[in-house]
């Protein structure tokens, strides 16, 4: 389809939107404080529930950070159309420090959310596209060049059982998708990550959490030098926690891991883990969870470590945190069982100030094959440092900015080669409206 047409359609259908469109215009709910919920369940003698994640914040895309602070509801079910123009700086479009080429590149961004909440259960959900228009390699200019789908809900089923599950899908011409993973240059790619779970308060010193996860991880043709390899991630998580004091938690647990690539190797990974979890204070926490990883590939087993560690502090208008993880991937599109090391760190302030959402969440990912039979061999480093910051200026509109720094070192043994040092600079303005239904 020739992409002028797709561009010129896509236009039409923004004006669409502006013609309704403003931005945010509501404040987030009234939260009760994280140290608030500590010292209530210090003063009961039990734990807090912990479940099982959300979308990491990596997975929002800037047009949807909304969905980090809900607006304050007149109505159970809010629907929220937006509209957003950006303009964006690339220094490294290819992804590949051997074809280094930069570009201005124009976007449209529509977006769509649904915040639903229920005595009982909560939804919210966000889907975005954005247009683009490359001011020198006009070639790479489309209607679709990016798309974004983020889902969280939550159902309590009674006081003590809770269900949760996520899913996120991002389609870019980026291969670096995966959440902080590494890149395997400019190819168009798709991933979706649906990640059902429960948590279950047993007694009032015991609880179970249970946790499954699938990742679907695609490349479509051959694109420009990129050549990712596809792959399908089956996860399962447990852990049976017991509070031994009001600040102290233990838990054992056990994870499995199966990955299937396009190539035909696979692999199962068996992770039996022993943690504890102390509240230092009522919003800082420290823990740590982890075991020997054994992984069955090529008629080969392996043992490596797996686990986490952790340190977050939770504030009033935000949480911080530092975590280390270690665990057997799929290495983003270089295929091959990988032993993966991940340090990151995050700042989500999502109600520091009135209409202003910040996040940064740098993270450093060093992924190695666990054997060396494997036929795709990986060898990568990867650093991530992105930036966003969101800000409602009036009732209706807002704007946003974004920094990315992306920077990638594969070593000799890595049967990829592909050196990557990227900066990407974008801001716009948002438009939207919130309609609210009874």
């Amino acid at each position: 389809m020739i992409w002028p047409l797709r561009v010129g359609g896509a236009i039409v259908g923004l004006a669409m939107f502006l013609i309704a469109a403003h931005a945010w215009g509501q404040q987030p709910p009234p939260r009760e404080a994280p140290a608030r919920d500590a010292d209530r369940a210090e003063r009961e003698g039990e734990r807090l529930p912990t479940l099982t994640p959300g979308p990491p914040i990596t997975a929002y895309p800037v047009e949807l950070l909304g969905l980090l602070t809900p607006p304050a509801q007149r109505g159970p079910l809010t629907l929220i159309p937006s509209i957003a123009v950006s303009e964006e700086y690339n220094d490294n479009i290819f992804l590949d420090n051997r074809d280094r080429q930069s570009d201005f590149i124009t976007g449209f961004n529509p977006a769509l959310t649904l915040l639903v909440n229920r005595p009982a259960w909560e939804l919210s959900a966000g889907y975005s596209f954005t247009a683009e228009i490359y001011a020198k390699e006009s070639q790479l200019s489309d209607a679709m060049n990016r798309q974004a789908f983020v889902a969280t809900w939550l159902y309590r089923a009674t006081p003590r059982l809770t269900l949760k599950a996520s899913d996120v899908f991002l389609n870019d011409r980026n291969t670096n998708i995966t959440s902080q993973g590494p890149s395997t240059g400019r190819q168009e790619s798709w991933s979706n990550t649906f990640t059902p779970g429960l948590t279950w308060q047993m007694t009032p010193k015991t609880s179970l959490s249970l946790g499954a996860s699938y990742t679907a991880l695609r490349f479509l043709g051959s694109g420009d030098g990129g050549n990712g390899e596809d792959s399908d991630t089956y996860g399962f998580r447990s852990a049976l926690g017991y509070a031994f004091t009001p600040r102290l938690t233990g838990s054992i647990g056990y994870n499995f891991t199966y990955l299937n690539f396009e190539g035909g190797e696979s692999s199962k990974t068996h992770n039996p883990t022993v943690g504890l979890s102390y509240r230092l204070t009522p919003t800082l926490t420290v823990s740590a969870s982890g075991g020997p990883a054994f992984t069955e590939t090529e008629g080969e087993t392996s043992v490596t470590p797996g686990g986490v560690a952790s340190l977050t502090q939770a504030f009033r208008w935000g949480s911080a945190g530092l975590q280390y993880s270690r665990s057997v991937t799929a290495a983003g599109g270089f295929g091959g069982t990988a032993d993966t090391q991940t340090v990151s760190a995050g700042l989500t302030l999502p109600t520091w100030e009135r209409g202003l959402v910040v996040t940064f969440t740098p993270a450093y990912n060093i992924a190695k094959s666990v054997s060396r039979r494997q036929a795709s061999q990986v060898d990568v480093k990867a650093l991530t440092v992105p930036l966003a910051v969101s800000y409602q200026f009036a009732r209706y509109m807002s704007v946003f900015a974004e920094y990315t720094f992306f920077q990638q070192r594969t070593g000799s043994a890595s049967s990829a080669r592909t050196d990557v040092d990227q900066n990407r600079l974008r801001f716009g303005v948002q438009f939207g409206y919130p309609f609210n239904f009874d």
